[in-house]
């Protein structure tokens, strides 16, 4: 049987209904955890293109009912958008690799291309994790010229830890983060079925879906400049933005709906655009198991308080010692 046979449940719009086919596409593959991220991308992408008829395409395998409730109510503020809810078969990702910052969600972008072939030529795919500050018509309008995708190099390091651990031949490594695609060549040259071979095959991927989209890509994209995937990691010391910056992008394992994430100039930022949205009363994400005990202990010792250092390298011990005795237990 097909790999994509029943992928997906459910498909809902709890928005408005405009002409997909003359929209900006605009897709996402998320789990639950995410869904304020996306929330809050959403409401800087239209706050910063606010004449542009937009389709939101999330791709989910759930949503607590709150954050329904704010993306209708994003819905009913902006007449000019539509937003399409796609509930995945989670269970036909059960031996792909994770991480504790990375769950399944990571490969729902496999399926979108398949789902919107006969609704538009192309769609933009973002992370949850990214701001948009500025227009995105000129991005729409690129010109292709025969690639399947419109990418943003990666640093450097990127390239030679690719080159390195699987013969990578491209040009350069880029971010996945931001993929503008031509849906109709990604689909004839069936990037998504070689994408899951891949992962099944093989499992010495470090970054798993980025890494075999940069296999399967490398020779069959264009690149943008970086003001379209402006990564920033929150683990970094204080900076500067650009003001062409169209997309910033809050990549590594902090970020800013996170406690941990609060001790950074370009956090106030996303709050910004947080404030504006649904989701203004969403409290930031508290410490709650070891692996986040260690990121607050790290953020306080690197802003100086070490009696908070002090505090949260404790509890990182103490929940590390309970989750490896209850584990133990149940094993």
């Amino acid at each position: 049987m097909n790999f994509f046979t029943d992928m997906i449940k459910a498909k809902k719009n709890i928005a408005n209904k405009i002409d997909l086919s003359d929209s900006m596409n605009i897709a996402f593959g998320i789990d639950a955890h995410f869904a304020l991220g996306m929330g809050v991308l959403m409401s800087s992408i239209i706050k910063n293109n606010p004449s542009a008829t937009i389709a939101f395409h999330v791709f989910t395998d759930k949503l607590i009912s709150d954050d329904i409730s704010h993306l209708a109510a994003l819905g009913r503020a902006h007449k000019n958008i539509a937003i399409y809810i796609y509930y995945i078969n989670n269970n036909k990702f059960t031996a792909f690799p994770t991480l504790f910052t990375w769950s399944k969600a990571i490969y729902y972008r496999f399926i979108i291309c398949r789902e919107l072939s006969t609704v538009s030529k192309r769609c933009l795919y973002l992370d949850s994790d990214i701001l948009c500050l500025n227009s995105l018509e000129n991005l729409f309008k690129a010109d292709f010229k025969n690639a399947i995708a419109l990418v943003v190099p990666d640093h450097d390091g990127m390239t030679e830890y690719a080159r390195r651990n699987f013969n990578f031949n491209g040009e350069k490594y880029f971010n996945s983060g931001v993929m503008l695609i031509d849906i109709r060549r990604w689909n004839e040259a069936n990037i998504s079925e070689q994408a899951v071979t891949l992962l099944q095959n093989k499992n010495n991927f470090k970054f798993y879906d980025q890494d075999v989209l940069n296999i399967l890509l490398c020779q069959k994209i264009l690149f943008l400049p970086h003001c379209y995937n402006t990564i920033r990691s929150l683990n970094d010391t204080i900076d500067k933005l650009d003001p062409t910056i169209i997309f910033l992008h809050y990549a590594g394992s902090v970020k800013p709906w996170q406690r941990w994430g609060q001790f950074h100039q370009l956090t106030s930022l996303w709050h910004k655009y947080q404030k504006s949205s649904p989701w203004a009363n969403v409290p930031v994400q508290e410490a709650r198991t070891y692996k986040q005990a260690k990121f607050m202990a790290r953020t306080m010792k690197r802003t100086g308080n070490y009696s908070g250092w002090l505090q949260w390298s404790t509890l990182y011990i103490i929940w590390r010692i309970r989750d490896k005795t209850i584990k133990a237990v149940q094993e």
